[in-house]
């Protein structure tokens, strides 16, 4: 075949995907199959395509060497200025949107540039862990109390329990059977004289931070590369996930890079020639996988998927490299195997000892959903006075126009041009082929898609673990383009970077970055706070019958040492619990509020509520306490039609 004709066929795919979802998205909206503004935010699909088209053309033909051109001293000292003066204008002005947006911008921008040539590791290495970390600090201080998904509450209770107690069999939820998390952050916390919750954001900010160093000692073992490894470092400050769980650190998160760390010590296993340096390594592991099973092991059992998956991909290498077939199966020799095998005995054995309840019920869930004798529980959304958004096609195209939207447009088109660079270059990646494919085939998980799925957060943390080896490859594909194209793979990589740092998931704290839309209270002012802690309190002395609460209050309650045990549910005539005191707060206006653990306890409902229906019920309602901020409710039968008038019931999805 000549090369022009290849040139032609490989011209062809970019295309051709790109006409199958332009026909795909048409179709789907002439038989009405998705609603218009769902299909019109589907349209990132489309919009990757074509920047992954444009990319792929201009990179195509032989790869010219481009000489370096920044010098990295120079380079690296302007680059931690710029990320150190991105912090201290965020600690002076109190916001980090515009200034982190210019600064991830800008900075990995140049890092894009210096890429594209022949780079200095220790200055690229020193520039990506400089902006990450200065971006994660930028969060860190401007949310005063961030909790998240509010197991940070529960963790920084358990932290304080550890450290009062100084024996771990009384950490709670469960954790005294998984207690690495907690023993790493009570040493923190003892060695600096930093509050737990201090302790524990920073200790995940600084742990992740040095995931971008691992990156790239993984990523070359991998890949055998030097410049992969480095664009597997800049995987990392792109990929949300990161940038999310180094603020929100709980123990997955931990576990998760431990799974890192084993990845690496098992790459070098593979390829080690020295006996001693064998043996090293191997009781390394051994010792890395019992402190594993102690950390997180639901973790492990969600990163089983990830190797389930790998398998195929394993056998099936040898055809398409032309091996004898024998060599699909030395992959799978005990030698190298040994550590998965051992940690999963170990596993096995210390969870049947110790099992989870949240393991169980997620199991049972999707299980009994997948079969048919269950069904997820309805997550509906009662409205009390409030006006939510109306989803609408301009509202779709807004979001197209959100970070969130550019996220997902780059991401998109990184990971297609990922898989056309393994079809035109696929001897380049013999090594690190399985890793990589792998990773792009359960990459697309990490795809915005119209779906709720409970709990797959945390399936979609642990495959962006193995995402970072497809990212690497399709960044490889974007910096390679030709000089004249170079201004836009260069745009390319800083719009995302930039992004990343504002998506829905890294920036949930920051309201209006996205859309105009109430979201579930992820952060708290000190005042905030400080108002729960003397209402704990209260309660504490003067209160013996059931209090009930929404569950973000509840659980920081959990961090004062109290606890409202009495259920409370949504509705269509109102709120109705049974307790005779109810904990509300005044911020239940700005946001979506959760009332319980549907996982556990069944679907308990979200509301809105409007400002005039909460004062309307606030002058109404008898009141045994109040602050800035909370406010109880007493009546001795309990509560009904709590915000009851001007009702509106919303299932998402339906």
């Amino acid at each position: 075949m000549s090369a022009l004709t290849r040139e032609r066929r490989l011209l062809a795919l970019p295309l051709g995907v790109c006409l199958l979802l332009a026909v795909g998205l048409l179709a789907a909206g002439v038989l009405g199959l998705l609603p218009q503004p769902t299909l019109v935010r589907a349209g990132f699909t489309l919009g990757g395509a074509v920047v992954a088209a444009l990319l792929f053309v201009g990179s195509m033909g032989e790869r010219q060497t481009v000489s370096r051109r920044l010098p990295p001293r120079l380079v690296t000292k302007g680059v931690l200025v710029l990320a150190g003066s991105g912090v201290i204008a965020t600690a002076l002005i109190g916001s980090r949107v515009i200034v982190f947006a210019v600064v991830l911008t800008l900075g990995l921008g140049l890092v894009a540039l210096q890429l594209r040539a022949e780079p200095s590791v220790p200055a690229v290495l020193t520039q990506l862990g400089g902006l990450f970390l200065a971006s994660r600090l930028g969060k860190y201080l401007t949310t005063d109390v961030y909790f998240g998904g509010t197991d940070t509450f529960a963790h920084v209770a358990a932290v304080d329990t550890l450290v009062r107690v100084r024996y771990w069999a009384a950490i709670p939820h469960g954790y005294d059977l998984y207690p690495v998390f907690h023993l790493l952050v009570g040493t923190v916390r003892y060695a600096t004289g930093l509050q737990s919750y201090d302790a524990l954001v920073l200790t995940g900010i600084g742990l992740f931070t040095l995931v971008v160093p691992l990156a790239y000692l993984l990523g070359r073992s991998v890949f055998g590369s030097r410049r992969l490894g480095l664009l597997a470092a800049l995987s990392v400050t792109v990929l949300e996930f990161f940038s999310y769980h180094a603020v929100y650190f709980y123990p997955q998160a931990l576990a998760s890079i431990l799974v890192l760390v084993a990845l690496f010590v098992n790459s070098h296993l593979r390829y080690v020639a020295d006996e001693r340096a064998f043996r090293r390594l191997s009781v390394f592991v051994i010792g890395l996988v019992a402190t594993m099973t102690i950390t997180h092991h639901l973790t492990y059992l969600l990163f089983a998927v990830v190797a389930v998956a790998a398998v195929p991909v394993a056998l099936a290498r040898p055809y398409l490299f032309d091996e004898p077939q024998a060599h699909s199966y030395r992959w799978f020799r005990y030698r190298w195997l040994f550590p998965g095998v051992v940690g999963g005995v170990f596993l096995l054995a210390y969870w049947s000892y110790s099992p989870s309840l949240i393991t169980v019920g997620i199991v049972q869930l999707t299980l009994g959903v997948l079969f048919d004798v269950a069904v997820a529980p309805a997550e509906q959304l009662y409205t009390y006075g409030a006006t939510l958004p109306a989803d609408t096609v301009g509202r779709a195209f807004e979001w197209l126009s959100t970070a969130t939207g550019i996220y997902a447009v780059g991401l998109s088109s990184i990971l297609l041009l990922a898989g056309y660079e393994l079809i035109d270059h696929l001897g380049t990646y013999r090594r690190g082929f399985t890793l990589t494919v792998t990773g792009l085939g359960l990459s697309a998980l990490l795809i915005p898609v119209p779906i709720s799925i409970p709990q797959i957060e945390r399936l979609k943390f642990v495959v962006t673990l193995v995402a970072i080896f497809p990212v690497a490859v399709g960044l490889g594909r974007v910096l390679s383009v030709d000089r004249r194209y170079a201004a836009a793979a260069v745009l390319l990589v800083a719009a995302m970077g930039g992004a990343t740092g504002f998506t829905v998931l890294a920036a949930d704290d920051v309201s209006g970055v996205y859309l105009d839309e109430p979201r579930e209270q992820v952060s708290m002012s000190d005042d905030q706070y400080r108002a729960v802690g003397t209402t704990a309190a209260f309660i504490e002395r003067s209160v013996e019958e059931p209090v009930a609460t929404d569950k973000i209050t509840n659980r920081a309650f959990e961090t004062y040492r109290f606890n409202a045990t009495a259920r409370i549910q949504a509705e269509p005539g109102g709120l109705r619990t049974d307790a005779p005191f109810l904990v509300v707060r005044d911020s239940w206006t700005d946001h979506i509020v959760a009332l319980g653990d549907a996982i556990r306890r069944g679907g308990l409902g979200r509301l809105a509520v409007g400002d005039d229906t909460f004062e309307r019920t606030d002058t109404t309602v008898d009141k045994v306490y109040t602050n800035e901020h909370v406010r109880i409710y007493y009546s001795e039968d309990g509560h009904t039609g709590v915000y009851g008038a001007n009702t509106t019931v919303t299932t998402p999805g339906g």
